[in-house]
């Protein structure tokens, strides 16, 4: 396999690797996350977050795989292309960078959480509590 072969299949099979640890990460945390979006009083909220929680992991995980960029200063496609090596530093900056990505996109669906979890009726000050309380 000559290096031009090798940049575009390892360029796709690093794409579906890195899509498939997004979807993993998904599937691992899909359980807890609905138990979670459960306690939320409001019934849109919950339902918009669990259909925006496959691509707020899948998304974040290809955007930080796409954000790299193969072309370097005085580097033209017939140098990246000779350099095995270097391809392969970039394969792996790919995935470093998605993963980044991930994690960054697992902090924010925290702080979602947390702020979706403030809605709660548990939450609610007492005297607004006592006003909607049956008397």
């Amino acid at each position: 396999m000559n290096n031009e072969q090798f940049l575009i299949y390892s360029y796709f099979i690093g794409g579906a690797f890195v899509m498939g640890i997004g979807l993993a990460v998904y599937l691992y945390l899909r359980c807890p996350f609905d138990e979670i979006a459960r306690e939320f009083q409001s019934g849109h909220l919950r339902v918009i977050l669990k259909r925006l929680f496959p691509v707020g992991m899948v998304l974040p995980a290809l955007a930080g795989f796409l954000c790299v960029n193969y072309h370097a200063c005085n580097m033209n496609y017939a140098k990246i292309v000779a350099d095995r090596s270097y391809l392969l530093d970039k394969n792996q900056e790919q995935i470093k960078a998605a993963c980044v990505f991930l994690i960054v996109a697992l902090l924010v669906w925290g702080v979602i959480v947390l702020m979706g979890l403030q809605t709660r009726r548990e939450n609610l000050p007492r005297h607004r509590a006592a006003e909607r309380a049956p008397q």
